[in-house]
């Protein structure tokens, strides 16, 4: 059991948080706007809602709301903390901070580090960070402040507050939590617990909260998976000869080390038919039977809570889907037609989902990539309003793992995260990766925001291992597409496709994370050096690398990525520039000593050069 630090404390009638650059500053507490009275006992009112805070394990504090009146009411979102920038003494000033962005899925994946009310790529000057926040001074010291669990069915945000709109003066902070829901009188409804930690740098804080995490709900446990998926390079376009094609490559090119082969998008009759089409014409059963033949794991993607509307389920049972707020079901358009979201809310849709995890799992799948599921929250309106917006999720994963068992993987792609802690094996920690250095550019910045969790929460997936491109593979990489210059920063399918410098600093970022290795290049059209290049990497790291400069780095990116383990430390120096950078890395300062092996070549590098090439990754192995 781990201590609370002295971060926050419930000192009636205030609830505090010592900071390590401030005088202890009590908290606001709101509920829909409205202000809580003072703590007494650890109780409070906030109009009829009646309040409860307590001590919770791994410092941790639980705030419980219940409807003390004799409706039911609508629950909005709790303000648990909030510290306006004024209430600081001293006042905390923008320029001299950095702050943490956690992205939390594909509705807001985006994760990185920036000056405190500066724009930064895909973060505004005032981005909400979801789970947790960090605030590192210039001067090394920091403040974290997160969620634990059990958590809530609710959303935990984090978002800055400036005492001006051009954000740069004084700055503070809160932390709420969004339900949207109902709840009837006399219910009550739990906050995740809120903690606040310090005495380290970002890095270390960050380290020690997955830690907490592990501590209170130890993750599956089951080992990270190596495979194959078939949607980078054919995407939709998948066939089952072109699988076969790719797994005989693989028993030919790696033996068995692949051992996972995910069919993705492209197989089913249609999004909510999750049965195969005519390009599978021996059917799914056939191809588990295949690949278990093979020694490998057959996987399967899906996309569960989303139906097309030309599909007879949409029309046979027009009752089973969310609703927008003015009571029209919820129909967006996507590149694979206009979907309609089920109602995770209803037995009978949850019993559906059942049904089709149930079938797959007896066709023989020991893999689930579940995929879009985010996008139930674009609907407003369920049968059941007193399900609160994480829970939604929730459900549906629920039933997905009791139909599939414990024993099977399931990987959550793109949900938000809360909403399937405990779940889930892994999930994916990055957007879609394809061969352009803009998308390396997009994932790194997303790995450098989840590393923390892999192993605490669940096996981090980095999205597949792809190496393919002109100097790497036979064409064609994938199908045609519309070319474009790589704007700032990054961009999507934009630029050239990889050269092998830049093929190898993202497979060497893959191999850092320590997550599943999914490979997703067609495997027959690879060129040797792509070959080696895969061998090197298909085993991960014990440990996911840390980007210890995260908070200091002059980049926007980190640079230095390191993984320790038991036997060695493996060290990933990028550069992310388009220009040659200075490489500026003492291994001494990093508690690291002896002459590092390139990790390539196993050569040994005596000499480390003054600067670093335009786009590359320089990876060195110390012994221990």
């Amino acid at each position: 059991m781990l201590h609370p630090l002295p971060g926050l404390d419930l000192v009636s009638p205030e609830f505090v948080l010592r900071t390590p650059w401030t005088a202890p500053v009590p908290a606001e507490t709101l509920v829909d706007g409205q202000q809580a009275g003072t703590w007494q006992d650890g109780r409070a009112k906030a109009g009829d809602w009646c309040l409860e805070l307590a001590a919770g394990e791994g410092g941790g504090w639980c705030l419980r709301v219940t409807n003390g009146g004799s409706a039911s009411r609508r629950l909005g979102t709790v303000t648990v903390a909030r510290w306006r920038p004024l209430a600081f003494a001293p006042t905390l000033e923008a320029g001299d901070f950095r702050e943490f962005i956690h992205g939390t899925s594909f509705l807001a994946m985006t994760c990185g580090v920036k000056v405190v009310g500066r724009k930064l790529h895909g973060l505004d000057h005032t981005a909400t960070s979801s789970m947790v926040t960090v605030y590192q001074h210039d001067d090394g010291n920091a403040l974290l402040l997160g969620i634990l669990p059990p958590v809530g069915d609710g959303f935990a945000e984090f978002i800055t507050l400036h005492a001006e709109p051009h954000c740069d003066s004084a700055f503070g902070w809160e932390a709420r939590q969004v339900f949207e829901r109902t709840v009837a009188p006399g219910e009550t409804v739990a906050c995740s617990p809120l903690v606040a930690l310090t005495g380290g740098d970002g890095t270390a804080l960050l380290a020690d909260y997955g830690r907490r995490w592990r501590e209170i709900a130890p993750p599956s446990g089951k080992p990270v998976q190596i495979g194959w998926n078939s949607w980078d390079h054919r995407a939709g376009a998948v066939t089952r000869a072109s699988i076969d094609q790719n797994l005989a490559a693989a028993r030919q090119l790696f033996g068995p080390a692949l051992e996972v082969f995910c069919i993705d998008e492209g197989y089913e009759v249609q999004w909510g038919t999750w049965a195969a089409n005519a390009k599978f014409p021996e059917g799914l059963a056939d191809y588990c039977q295949s690949v278990k033949a093979s020694g490998g794991t057959p996987g399967i993607w899906t996309a569960p809570l989303l139906v097309n509307t030309y599909n007879p389920l949409y029309f046979e049972h027009p009752d089973w889907f969310a609703a927008r707020a003015d009571g029209q079901i919820q129909i967006d358009s996507f590149a694979y037609g206009p979907m309609a979201y089920l109602d995770v809310t209803r037995p009978e849709v949850i019993e559906h989902l059942r049904t089709v995890f149930r079938n797959l799992r007896a066709a023989g799948f020991e893999y689930f990539k579940v995929d879009f599921s985010h996008c139930i929250l674009k609907a407003t309106r369920f049968a059941d309003p007193s399900v609160g917006r994480a829970a939604l999720i929730r459900r549906a994963f629920a039933a997905i793992r009791e139909s599939i068992g414990p024993d099977a993987y399931l990987l959550s792609c793109g949900t938000p995260l809360e909403s399937v802690h405990g779940l889930v094996d892994a999930v994916r920690g990055t957007g879609d990766i394809h061969i352009f250095w803009g998308h390396i550019l997009l994932n790194a910045a997303m790995l450098a925001g989840h590393w923390w969790m892999h192993g605490n929460l669940w096996n981090v997936d980095p999205d597949f291992l792809v190496v393919r491109g002109p100097e790497t593979a036979d064409p064609p990489y994938g199908r045609r597409q519309v070319v474009t210059p790589m704007p700032p920063n990054g961009g999507w399918v934009a630029g050239r496709e990889f050269n092998e410098s830049e093929a190898r600093a993202y497979a060497l970022l893959v191999h850092l994370s320590g997550g599943d290795v999914i490979l997703g290049d067609h495997l027959p059209a690879l060129r040797q050096n792509g070959v080696e290049m895969l061998r090197r990497v298909l085993r991960p790291r014990a440990n996911a690398a840390v980007p210890v400069d995260l908070f200091t780095c002059e980049q926007d990116l980190p640079r230095i990525w390191i993984s320790r383990d038991e036997n060695d430390t493996l060290v990933g120096i990028f550069n992310w520039l388009d220009k040659p950078a200075r490489l500026d890395f003492d291994p001494a300062a990093w508690g690291l000593a002896g002459t590092p092996l390139d990790f390539w070549t196993g050569q040994p590098l005596p000499e480390l050069p003054a600067r670093q090439p335009r786009r590359t990754a320089l990876a060195l192995r110390f012994e221990n």
